[in-house]
């Protein structure tokens, strides 16, 4: 985990954990091969989280939505509930930075990290087009060990991002960071979690 997860420097960090235990192996691995494909279907993220809030699309460079599981050096339009930012159309964007997958005979990884990043489809624009710094990670990770299915999201690095060429999105990104970091994103990344972990549920 320690590899996988990016060494908290300074700002804020969050975590948020789901567990869930099968009668067999057999049963978690299957469990463990949905939660995967889950775990990539970006565009399902607000369906499966227990408590839908902000919107993920995938998209490529030039915002064109993909229909297709995420791969690396992907771009996520994020819709998020309250004011969006204004110089991309009121979205916020990352990156997928760093993608992980190991399979052994008794432990299985995936983990997928995420980097707020400058608007794709504004070339001429580089300033970051998210709420955080483009120092802030985001790491999702489902994980199998013997019987037990382990979701976990690392917010890592979360500093506001307010040094901006253009001060209306210095203003939203202090309002909508500050209350990121005071702990409104973390009934979101919970949710999604949770939903991850349900998805996969004995009966």
């Amino acid at each position: 985990m320690k590899n996988i997860i990016p060494t908290q420097k300074e700002g804020n960090k969050l975590d948020c954990f789901e567990s869930v235990e099968f009668t067999t192996t057999e049963l978690a691995n299957e469990a463990f091969s949905i939660a995967s494909k889950n775990l990539l279907a970006i565009n399902d993220w607000h369906r499966i989280a227990e408590i839908p809030a902000a919107v993920f699309k995938l998209v490529d460079s030039r915002g064109v939505e993909l229909q297709r599981s995420l791969q690396l050096h992907d771009y996520i339009k994020i819709d998020i509930p309250g004011p969006g930012l204004p110089r991309t159309k009121g979205f916020d964007w990352v990156n997928v930075v760093h993608m992980e997958s190991k399979d052994m005979s008794e432990f299985k990884i995936l983990s997928i990290s995420l980097k707020p990043c400058p608007d794709p489809t504004d070339p001429e624009n580089n300033d970051t087009a998210h709420f955080f710094e483009g120092i802030a990670t985001s790491t999702l990770i489902v994980e199998q060990r013997n019987n037990s299915l382990l979701f976990q999201y690392a917010g890592r690095n979360e500093v506001l991002n307010t040094e901006n060429s253009h001060l209306v999105d210095n203003v939203r990104n202090f309002m909508v960071g500050l209350g990121a970091i005071i702990g409104a994103s973390y009934p979101q990344w919970k949710a999604l979690i949770k939903g991850f972990a349900n998805q996969v549920k004995e009966a």
